[in-house]
C-alpha cells in the first residue's frame, strides 16, 4: 500500500472515530437529561409546582393540602379537566406574608393534521405565608379545583 493510501485510510478512520464519539456524547446527553427542575417545597414556586402536578394528575386530595384549611373545607369542589397541561414558571414576586407566582399554562387537546391542538394562557397564583410555608389562596381557572361558594 502506498504512503498516500495509508494516510488517506488513517484520516478516514480518525474521521469515523470522531463522528462515532460525537454520536455517543449526544446520546448520553439526551438520555441523562432530567425533567423539570424540582423547586424547594418551602418556596412559593415549589408549592405551585406540587399543587399543579397534583391537579394535572387528578390527585385532588393532595392538591387540597396546598390550600388554606378554611378555603379547602368551605369551597365548592370542581373536577379538573382531562386535558394535558404543562405549567411553566414565568415570574415570582415574594413579600413578607404573600407571594404572586405567574405561570404559562399550555393546554393540549390532542393532535391535528398539522401537529398538536393547544393553546397557552398566562395565569397567576396568589399565595399567603402560613406556618413557615406557603398556601395557595387563588389559582388560575385552568388549575382550580375549588371555587368559593360564598362568591355566588
Amino acid at each position: 500500500m502506498s504512503e498516500d493510501a495509508r494516510r488517506s485510510r488513517l484520516v478516514m478512520i480518525a474521521l469515523l472515530a470522531t463522528v462515532a464519539l460525537v454520536v455517543v456524547v449526544a446520546l448520553i446527553v439526551v438520555f441523562t437529561r432530567g425533567g423539570a427542575a424540582q423547586f424547594d417545597e418551602d418556596t412559593p414556586e415549589g408549592v405551585v409546582q406540587r399543587y399543579s402536578q397534583a391537579v394535572v394528575e387528578g390527585d385532588t386530595r393532595t392538591a387540597l393540602e396546598y390550600l388554606p384549611p378554611d378555603v379547602a373545607e368551605d369551597c365548592e369542589r370542581v373536577t379538573p379537566g382531562t386535558e394535558d397541561r404543562r405549567v411553566t414558571l414565568l415570574q415570582t414576586t415574594e413579600r413578607d406574608d404573600s407571594a404572586r407566582v405567574e405561570v404559562l399554562i399550555a393546554t393540549v387537546y390532542g393532535t391535528g393534521p398539522l401537529g398538536s391542538d393547544e393553546y397557552e394562557t398566562e395565569g397567576v397564583f396568589e399565595l399567603v405565608a402560613a406556618d413557615g410555608g406557603w398556601l395557595i389562596e387563588t389559582a388560575p381557572w385552568e388549575l382550580a379545583i375549588c371555587f368559593d361558594s360564598a362568591a355566588k
